[in-house]
């Protein structure tokens, strides 16, 4: 890279090495070494010359540590954190780095980052003179969540006597999504001037002389009309109406407005990418996001914005919701201590009954409820919560895999692997969190090679359950080398895992059986011995 001036075209590498500098010593980045070293290597790369080393496989096992028989195929680990890069480096320039004259970017579809100087007003340029009083924030009306219309169906041909009323099922259809908190329902067709459509649900039932039918959804981005997901589906005549009419309902709202299903990662891709959208959404976004990638900058972002947001609308049921379950996995995690007076579990509860007062018939409010009072050990006020959630939506897999977690971590491993089980196969989507159980249930019934392959889902390094799961399962296999990876990336997250594992695990498992399972194995895994067999 040449070394050009610092006045103007394109910036040297003495400006790009102290832009880099700024980014890795933000707050955003700090808690990521993970990262760090990824951005680190790949500017140093280009600066040096030597672009042409900037390839996943080099990445992998020179930064990412994953060794020389690293198989990008298989695993996606450098695809994972280069997203996770692009958006750390979205938040900073969009907060802490938004007036640095040198940007560092990642662009989509490459790893090799390209370094742009931001332009300076000139004196005569409105930006350049004094600025004016912030105006005060406001929301646009309603809860921030987009728009879903549920247009009716289409008929084409006649309907038999006993077929399948389109009727019948735009309303089942309509009231199966409106029991989901992502996104608003609208179902009359005649909605008025001005109504923002964020998405259109349309759709035929075409029918058969022999009574079949065949049902075609398309759902429309309503910003500009593109499809986003079709599907068709076919019902024999022979098939029972109330029994197609759930069928329908539970694939459709599992594959569409299930948290992490088409609309949740079309949103995500419109709205955190571009900044469009309502804030409250893309906060929301941005703290299931973190749920899943456990990643403590976006903890932290997710967390700020829900705070901000909640007080500027003290209405936000569904953002309180979410808060709560950020603030326990302060507690969990042992994430950024807050500056509050109260204890994360105390700020969570409060949060949590907060969201619940808001939206009664929210089982996602319900779900977050039984989640906090889990963790501070009231189990009977826990467990009716969670009943709540389940008979609130009883299409919401979510809450279902939430219970099966927490029966197992009480010690009913039978009946909550039932329900992880149920909740993956009709889900569509398995967060880690329930591969982890699913790992845990497994682990505790003595089948290793089960243990091992939900454990070999967990490729985050960030998610510290799936270290503990990695550290398991490599020791009951006898890989010490693999064991003593996982615990060293766990203890460098969270030291409390190698000071004091038993109160770390007293924080997930209120039964004392599988904490002394877990310690003992922990204690195998640092040791280089094989764990203890189940029992």
């Amino acid at each position: 890279m040449s070394q050009e001036s610092t006045g103007g075209g394109r910036p040297s590498a003495p400006e790009i090495r102290a832009a880099l500098e700024r980014v890795l010593a933000s707050e955003v980045m700090r808690p990521s070494p993970q990262l760090a070293a990824f951005l680190r290597f790949v500017v140093e790369a280009v600066l040096e010359g030597n672009s042409d080393r900037i390839k996943g496989y080099v990445i992998a096992v020179e930064v990412l540590k994953r060794g020389a028989k690293f198989n990008p195929q298989i695993d996606p680990i450098v695809r994972v954190e280069a997203t996770r890069l692009r958006r750390t480096l979205e938040r900073y320039y969009a907060g802490a780095g938004a007036e640095d004259p040198i940007v560092i970017t990642l662009p989509r579809g490459t790893y090799v980052p390209a370094f742009t100087r931001r332009a300076v007003p000139s004196p005569g340029d409105s930006a350049g003179e004094a600025k004016a009083e912030p105006s005060v924030e406001t929301l646009p009306p309603g809860n921030g969540m987009p728009c879903l219309l549920v247009e009716p169906l289409e008929i084409i041909g006649t309907p038999g006597a006993h077929s399948l009323s389109a009727t019948s099922l735009h309303a089942t259809l309509s009231d199966a999504f409106a029991r989901f908190d992502l996104i608003s329902i609208l179902w009359d067709s005649h909605v008025a001037a001005g109504t923002r459509l964020d998405y259109r649900l349309a759709g035929s039932a075409e029918y058969h002389e022999d009574g079949a039918v065949r049902l075609r959804f398309r759902l429309i981005d309503g910003s500009d009309g593109s499809v986003v997901w079709t599907r068709e589906l076919e019902i024999a005549a022979s098939e029972e109406t109330a029994a197609a009419l759930e069928t329908i309902a539970r694939e459709l709202t599992s594959t569409l407005v299930q948290p992490f299903g088409v609309i949740f990662a079309h949103g995500r891709a419109k709205s955190l990418g571009a900044g469009a959208g309502d804030p409250r959404y893309r906060a929301i976004l941005e703290a299931a996001e973190s749920f899943r990638s456990v990643d403590p900058a976006q903890h932290l972002y997710a967390r700020a914005e829900l705070e901000r947001l909640t007080t500027l609308d003290p209405s936000f049921g569904l953002g309180f919701s979410y808060l709560s379950a950020l603030y326990v996995r302060e507690y969990l995690y042992g994430l950024d201590s807050h500056d509050a007076d109260l204890p994360p579990l105390e700020r969570a509860l409060r949060a949590a009954r907060r969201g619940v007062e808001l939206g009664p018939e929210s089982a996602r409010a319900y779900e977050m409820l039984f989640l906090t009072l889990f963790v501070r050990r009231d189990l009977p006020a826990a467990f009716a919560a969670g009943d709540k959630a389940i008979e609130r939506n009883k299409y919401d897999m979510r809450a279902v895999g939430s219970y099966g977690q927490r029966l197992i971590a009480v010690g009913k491993i039978d009946e909550g692997m039932g329900m992880l089980m149920r909740a993956g196969d009709e889900g569509g989507v398995r967060p880690a969190v329930d591969e982890f159980f699913l790992f845990l249930g497994n682990y505790l019934r003595g089948d290793a090679a089960a243990a091992a392959f939900h454990a070999g889902q967990l490729t985050s390094d960030t998610f510290q359950l799936g270290l503990l799961a990695r550290a398991l399962a490599a020791a009951a296999a006898g890989e010490r080398d693999a064991a003593r990876i996982a615990l060293d990336r766990l203890f460098a997250l969270n030291r409390e895992w190698r000071d004091n594992a038993r109160a770390q695990l007293d924080k997930f498992f209120p039964d004392s059986f599988i904490v002394d399972r877990l310690e003992a194995g922990l204690a195998a895994a640092a040791g280089g011995a094989r764990p203890p067999a189940a029992g």
